[in-house]
């Protein structure tokens, strides 16, 4: 007889479940409600179930606009896509911000659909220059379909062309242009975001078609100092970010006040001290001032309350930090910078359970952006299951190896797990121009500490360092465990209290998994100050 052969087949759920990419749940609901072809063969006692592969790729041709799920394989009710960053075509390299915020407009207007699934801005934006093939992005983004394009601006006119293509197959779905001026820029986004939604055949709520036509800034002209000061902030060097607030002012002189301007002008501020160039009370009033603006102007803006969370999160009000976060994310579900920011302080608080979710989405819309993906390994770490925190961080430093920050949490994580040669490698090994850092001081403090070189270990610090520590949780953790592995319990101790007056009340990893802690657990003050951790930690609302 003919039909397919032995090599064709697959004798399980789970071995059907893994070839189409799917969780076994998923496959079972195909085959109960869309004919998935998944044949039964009854034994004496039990029953089992096989399936065909060329039977299931047959079926799959009519299903190309399936609604798909995250890599992760949890099942969803959303089609996933994502924006490729739009080439700059224009004559002048000076519109380069042009085709960056066409990009991130688009995947905004899409992120607003609750039935798709988009690639944050973040991770569309390390695919720019790329040379892989479409194929190849989506298996590695985890979607089903691309968006691309190009944006050439002459003078006035502006030219627009973008396709859509299946991942799966590298088909073409659609391919369009739009012409206008630079003035028809928020018409040309409308009607190119609308006509992926109708490619998709999916079905907008009311609010969903009012909202893809609002614009949080109407004027043309201010809309370019938005795009400017976007691109300038994401460099995060001073003079880019002085130059970005300048932008954003300017942009409020042209149309008055503006919520959306407001939320950028703060975050833009609190950059100041995310980069670590002024640790100061300045950045976070102008912040406070600009989302005071903001909610004046609308109560309800999603950028609003996730920098006032921002805010709360930088004064070490973890509890309304959180409270904002999930309100910014009840209106924006799919924000990774709220996402991040929410898994962070349930992480520090305690409540791992709550993050996973978080981090898996933040996975699923943001999956490279190198903090994103040391995400599952801070939570393995805050559970005490150090080992599996090594494979995660080393990611992250393997996307960001110029980045010192990347390279003292990996360094962190290593000294934890009691690789103490490696934490040296690391630290002997950063680059000429990143020694002077704080972060690179850092590391290198670990590396002495853990070899037993107090001597060492103390030279590198500086004033300069425990002024900037003060102002977060995270610096004064590395060193209440570098003083702790070099035998300084007074200091130790010091440090561990500032980074739980910053918010860090994770009681469970303070008293039961951080090895550096084990010869403090004995002292009166940190028994005290545990009690302290216990305390808040049991009455943290999540």
């Amino acid at each position: 007889m003919g039909g397919p052969g032995t090599t064709d087949r697959l004798e399980s759920w789970k071995e059907i479940a893994a070839y189409l990419n799917r969780s076994v749940r998923t496959v079972r609901r195909w085959e109960a409600d869309e004919g998935l072809p998944v044949h039964r063969q009854m034994h004496r006692t039990l029953g089992s179930v096989y399936a065909f592969k060329s039977e299931l790729d047959a079926w799959r041709q009519p299903h190309q606009l399936r609604r798909s799920e995250p890599a992760s394989g949890a099942a969803s009710e959303v089609t996933s896509i994502a924006v490729l960053p739009f080439v700059n075509l224009s004559p002048d390299p000076e519109n380069e911000y042009l085709a960056d915020g066409l990009t991130d407009e688009v995947i905004a207007d899409l992120s607003k659909v609750r039935a798709l699934r988009v690639i944050s801005r973040t991770s569309s934006m390390a695919l720019k220059g790329t040379n892989k093939d479409v194929k190849t992005i989506g298996r590695e983004l985890g979607v089903r379909f691309v968006v691309e394009g190009s944006v050439r601006r002459a003078a006035s006119r502006l030219g627009i062309s973008a396709r859509l293509i299946d991942a799966s197959t590298d088909d073409h779905v659609w391919t369009e242009k739009y012409d206008g001026t630079v003035e028809d820029v928020f018409a040309m986004q409308e009607r190119l975001a609308r006509t992926i939604v109708d490619a998709l055949q999916l079905q907008l709520t009311a609010d969903e078609h009012q909202q893809l036509g609002a614009r949080p800034i109407n004027d043309v002209h201010a809309y370019e100092c938005y795009l400017q000061a976007r691109q300038a902030a994401f460099r995060w060097h001073q003079d880019a970010i002085d130059h970005a607030i300048q932008l954003l002012h300017n942009g409020l002189a042209i149309v008055g006040d503006n919520a959306e301007l407001y939320a950028a002008l703060g975050r833009a501020y609190l950059q100041y001290r995310e980069a670590g160039i002024d640790l100061s009370e300045r950045p976070l009033r102008e912040a406070e001032t600009c989302a005071g603006k903001v909610f004046a102007l609308d109560p309800r803006s999603a950028s609003g309350i996730q920098l006032r969370g921002w805010i709360h999160y930088s004064n070490g009000r973890i509890q309304q930090a959180v409270r904002d976060l999930k309100a910014a994310r009840e209106i924006d579900p799919n924000n990774p910078d709220t996402l991040a920011l929410l898994s962070n302080c349930y992480l520090i608080s305690g409540k791992v359970p709550f993050a996973r979710p978080l981090i898996d989405r933040l996975l699923a819309v943001d999956p490279l952006t190198p903090l994103t993906r040391c995400m599952p390994g801070f939570a393995d770490l805050m559970e005490g299951n150090l080992p599996a925190a090594i494979a995660p961080y080393r990611q992250m430093v393997e996307m960001d190896p110029g980045n010192p920050m990347t390279r003292l949490f990996y360094a962190g994580i290593l000294a934890l797990n009691g690789c103490s040669s490696e934490v040296a490698a690391i630290a002997g090994t950063v680059p000429p121009q990143l020694k002077d850092t704080i972060p690179a001081r850092l590391t290198s403090f670990l590396a002495h500490a853990l070899a037993g070189n107090r001597t060492a270990a103390l030279a590198v610090l500086t004033p300069e360092i425990e002024t900037i520590a003060n102002a977060t949780d995270v610096l004064p953790r590395f060193l209440a465990q570098g003083y702790a592995a070099a035998g300084m319990p007074d200091r130790a101790i010091h440090w561990l209290s500032i980074a739980v007056d910053r918010g860090f009340i994770n009681y469970p990893f303070l008293a039961h998994h951080d090895p550096f802690l084990k010869s403090l657990r004995t002292d009166s003050r940190f028994r005290q100050l545990l009690a302290t951790v216990r305390e808040r930690w049991e009455r943290f609302e999540p």
